[in-house]
């Protein structure tokens, strides 16, 4: 009976052991998944906002609204037209630091588009002559996080 005892008293020892070394080690693991956004290395400087390392651009909306996709414009007898562009870009999380507006053959590279006071970012393309031109939308957060869209937008006669 007393071997019995004795190898109680050895289990609820080790019980109690167990429980007191994990309470003081708790805060250590819960740290340690606290900080995994944390950025203190430096190995997402391009990615970093608010000290945290935001890796994704899930969160970015990103959407042409005018003009619709495919859309077609009759200009006639001109031989260049111009077109405005309306986007909706926001982060929830971040901010947007930029939109930049693409249109295939055009001479300029890109536009930065302008918030505007209706809360949408705005940019107008002229130049554009006869055929179908893709029109690429790239939103970038604080975090240089991107996402785009794209619509074609085609001119005719």
């Amino acid at each position: 009976m007393e071997a019995r005892g004795k190898r109680f008293g050895l289990v609820l020892y080790a019980v109690v052991a167990t429980f007191i070394l994990g309470s003081a080690l708790a805060p250590l693991t819960l740290a340690a998944f606290a900080s995994n956004g944390e950025d203190k290395e430096q190995k997402c400087k391009k990615h970093k906002y608010d000290g945290v390392c935001d890796k994704s651009s899930k969160d970015i909306t990103c959407n042409i609204l005018v003009p619709s996709a495919n859309l077609v414009l009759h200009i006639g007898k001109e031989k260049q037209t111009g077109v405005s562009f309306t986007i909706q870009a926001f982060d929830p999380s971040d901010g947007i630091k930029k939109v930049r507006v693409h249109v295939t053959d055009d001479n300029v590279h890109a536009k930065s588009a302008v918030l505007g006071g209706d809360g949408f970012y705005h940019v107008s393309w002229t130049g554009l002559g006869k055929g179908d031109h893709h029109v690429q939308v790239t939103c970038t957060d604080l975090a240089n996080n991107d996402r785009h869209d794209s619509v074609t937008v085609t001119i005719k006669k």
